[in-house]
């Protein structure tokens, strides 16, 4: 009997502790001021708005505000809690003071039974006060309908208005109010709270549990203190964090200390188990993403400001946080939290989940650390000052010795044409300053010397070219169009360079394809043998051939009855369909193709 006695009174945290005062408000100093002193000086306003998120003190300011209007015996403009009046008030019993709930009375009907029921004065108290809690939810008529009323009401009505979305509240109802922004509540203002209804319910609680849950309450009172109830019914009456984070199911600090860790060794093999972890646990994904941009940004605000002031979390974990700074850059930090931030988005939309979050933690570890261009560029300047001044040895010299002597000790031994070769280079280079000459003859002597000189493209290029020497001017015939393109394009550098070696002035230009002599129809036809000479030919081939005799009969016999049929005399055999071309006239009646012809041959018949 005693524990249902002890279950029915029971009463939950939010609703037990909640401010009975201006005072005890927490985080609304600046308004609660406001509220005093407009009582003290005899200025309350008929209309007051109360915007902000939840759980914050709007509908709790609103009912000690109209405790502290109508009190009897008021302390400091702030509500006895002890006279009839505010005795009725916060029993509910008050016929003065009407709570109303915007998102189910917001009709134009209820309104109107509003408006008639403001005209008659208070029944026992000063002033008769109607809280419209959720007042964005009224419809636009409800609020039109109220217009008139919250502009000249009775003297002794008072508005109070709250709401969570103040922008839906038309312009025309926030000009006629006093309207007051309500923060959202500081992680400490939580934590003090909680501490304090802690130990007044002799609950025995650490920090860190706190902290954690007025971290979960996000801003809001309420839910810190609800959270705060749900705790203690899996605890009881001893919190530990590790008890609570069971009870919550919550991801630990250390969780993200480890993938810290495993991103500055590259472990990817740990990633994946992490993110198997994560799965198994059933965290969720979204969660773990946004408490790690939360652990990279505690970690900036230490590389920025080099205090943990800003860090909400235990003493323990600043420590550890003061030592993971140091291995990270502010570049690599920012870099990481958008790379975080742009993976939690994605993963709302992520047909597979858990493969996107093992992604992103394997992409984590896979990132190397950035380096700014102004660090380097003032490494290199400050390198070229110490090499400018000889502080340093010329680090590049050096190492070009000794890659060419490498170069040659490996050449001695394994390839000894190409030591020759290089050497023959050498001399032909350490000659250069003997040349005087730009003669056809000098240039064409000393120009495969001269390709070996330098390496260079555009000498390679030129090595494939076919060269025409003259005086003073070198052509080169490329028989690719790249070649050409390159050698039209470099030719000054390598004019410059060909003039440094000869020690005169050298022009090389590219050249143009050599083209095929122009020949006509007519010159062929000119070149054949005649048919006398053609006769000789074979007459002479059949005395002088060896072949057997009965073959050089036969072929002498045929040639036989060719002269016989007219083969070779010089008068052709006339054809019909010939047009015999006498006079201009016979030419001019001639197809263009035929006119052609007889032009280019000096035809005299057309067949």
């Amino acid at each position: 009997m005693s524990e249902q006695i002890q279950a029915k009174d029971f009463v939950v945290t939010a609703r037990k502790w909640r401010p009975q005062s201006f005072s005890d408000v927490v985080g609304q100093q600046h308004i609660s001021n406001t509220l005093k002193n407009a009582i003290k000086n005899n200025r309350v306003h008929h209309a007051y708005l109360f915007c902000g998120p939840r759980g914050v003190g709007k509908t709790t300011t609103a009912r000690i505000l109209s405790r502290a209007v109508n009190c009897l015996n008021p302390v400091d403009n702030e509500p006895c809690n002890e006279c009839e009046n505010c005795i009725n008030i916060l029993n509910g019993q008050s016929m003065d003071v009407i709570e109303i709930d915007g998102a189910s009375n917001n009709s134009v009907d209820d309104i109107r039974k509003l408006r008639e029921n403001a005209k008659y004065a208070p029944s026992g108290s000063k002033y008769k006060m109607y809280i419209i809690d959720e007042v964005h939810m009224l419809s636009t008529s409800a609020f039109n309908a109220l217009l008139k009323t919250l502009e000249e009401p009775p003297p002794h009505l008072i508005f109070v208005f709250a709401t969570t979305e103040a922008h839906k509240v038309p312009a025309t109802i926030i000009s006629r109010c006093q309207k007051f922004d309500f923060r959202r509540m500081e992680i400490d203002s939580i934590v003090n709270r909680l501490k304090f209804i802690a130990d007044s319910e002799g609950i025995s609680v650490d920090d860190e549990s706190l902290i954690t849950v007025a971290k979960k309450g996000d801003g809001s009172m309420r839910d810190s203190q609800s959270i705060f109830d749900q705790v203690v019914a899996f605890c009881g009456k001893d919190i530990r964090y590790k008890d609570m984070a069971d009870a919550l199911n919550l991801i630990d600090e250390d969780f993200y200390f480890r993938i810290s860790n495993s991103m500055l060794k590259h472990d990817l093999a740990d990633m994946f188990d992490i993110a198997n972890g994560v799965v198994n646990r059933g965290y969720d994904l979204k969660e773990a993403l946004h408490g790690l941009i939360d652990f990279f940004r505690n970690i900036l605000t230490i590389k920025v400001t080099g205090e943990t002031k800003l860090i909400e979390t235990s003493e323990a974990y600043l420590q550890q946080y003061r030592e993971t700074a140091d291995s990270y850059t502010k570049e690599d930090l920012i870099r990481y939290i958008n790379f975080v931030t742009q993976a939690e988005l994605n993963l709302r939309f992520a047909p597979q989940p858990k493969i996107k979050f093992e992604m992103t933690l394997v992409q984590l570890a896979s990132m190397d650390s950035v380096t700014q261009i102004s660090t380097l560029i003032a490494e290199l300047q400050d390198l070229r000052a110490k090499m400018a001044s000889g502080n340093i040895p010329n680090i590049a010299e050096d190492e070009k010795k000794k890659s060419d002597i490498a170069s040659e000790t490996h050449e001695a031994q394994y390839s000894a044409p190409l030591v020759k070769k290089e050497v023959a280079a050498k001399q032909s280079v350490s000659s250069t300053q003997s040349i005087n000459d730009n003669s056809k003859s000098t240039l064409e002597s000393n120009w495969d010397a001269f390709l070996e000189t330098k390496c260079l493209s555009e000498l390679a290029i030129a090595k494939q070219c076919k060269a025409k020497f003259f005086d003073g001017e070198v052509l080169l015939f490329a028989t690719q169009t790249f070649q050409r393109s390159i050698l039209g394009s470099k030719k000054e550098e390598l004019s410059k360079v060909a003039s440094e070696y000869f020690g005169k002035q050298v022009k090389i230009l590219p050249g143009e394809e050599e083209k095929l002599e122009k020949k006509t129809i007519a010159d062929l036809v000119s070149a054949l043998p005649t048919k006398a000479e053609l006769k000789e030919e074979i007459t002479s081939f059949l005395s002088e051939s060896k072949e057997p005799s009965n073959d050089r009969d036969e072929f002498a016999a045929a040639l036989k009855r060719q002269e016989e049929s007219a083969q070779f005399e010089d008068s052709p055999k006339k054809h019909e369909n010939v047009t015999v071309i006498t006079s201009k006239e016979d030419l001019a009646n001639l197809h263009p193709v035929e006119r052609t012809i007889i032009e280019e041959f000096g035809a005299r018949e057309v067949r």
